[in-house]
């Protein structure tokens, strides 16, 4: 099974090419107001544009909580793609692929996974997950907290803490896992257990998630 992703989040750009238990992946940092370089990002893993779409079997994209703008554009890129190539698109949670990402990091069979994505200075995204060996399951809806709130969380000794989104505090929690961070591996990996249950995934249903406050304003 062949799945493009990507993960365009705001301040970086990745992609994977995931090849049956191959997995092919590039990263780059970058200024949130950057655009995604796509030629850049698909020559970065050998990808041919003009003639490897059609050897795919679905593509896949991080669909936020993130960078409304950043997901708007590759959700729009991508569904244009899958539409004329007849491929499924999937829309996989930001949240939730950092979670994939720290369960390899865990020896615990069972365990919960706290995981958090800035959203700006005084809140971040936010979702709990119970890991049961090889699967996860999400505890909470995805949601901002307040970094009080996070702060509490961190007195938690039961779970394990993930993602960009916490306080600073949270580098001195030995359950912290800085190592598991967004890419576009994860979000290949979880796409392709999704598309081998055969379940259709039209392009149209395919779209980024934005959350805020109900008082959110705009600067």
């Amino acid at each position: 099974m062949k799945i493009l992703s990507l993960d365009v989040s705001g301040n970086y750009s990745s992609i994977s090419m995931l090849n049956d238990d191959e997995v092919n992946t590039f990263t780059q940092t970058h200024d949130r107001k950057d655009r995604p370089d796509w030629d850049k990002l698909f020559s970065s893993i050998g990808f041919d544009s003009t003639k490897d779409f059609d050897n795919l079997d679905g593509m896949a994209f991080a669909r936020g909580p993130g960078s409304y703008t950043a997901l708007r554009i590759t959700a729009s890129f991508l569904k244009a793609i899958a539409e004329v190539k007849k491929l499924p698109l999937i829309a996989i949670s930001n949240l939730e692929s950092i979670a994939h990402e720290a369960s390899n990091w865990i020896d615990k069979i069972e365990t919960k996974i706290y995981v958090a994505i800035e959203a700006d200075t005084n809140e971040s995204y936010f979702c709990s997950y119970q890991k049961n060996d090889h699967q996860l399951n999400p505890i909470s809806a995805e949601g901002l907290l307040q970094m009080e709130e996070l702060s509490d969380l961190l007195n938690k000794d039961d779970c394990y803490f993930a993602g960009t989104g916490w306080p600073k505090a949270v580098e001195n929690n030995p359950q912290f896992l800085s190592q598991a961070l967004g890419s576009a591996e994860p979000i290949a990996t979880i796409a392709k257990t999704r598309l081998e249950t055969g379940e259709i995934f039209l392009p149209e249903n395919a779209n980024p998630v934005y959350l805020k406050t109900p008082d959110y304003k705009k600067s």
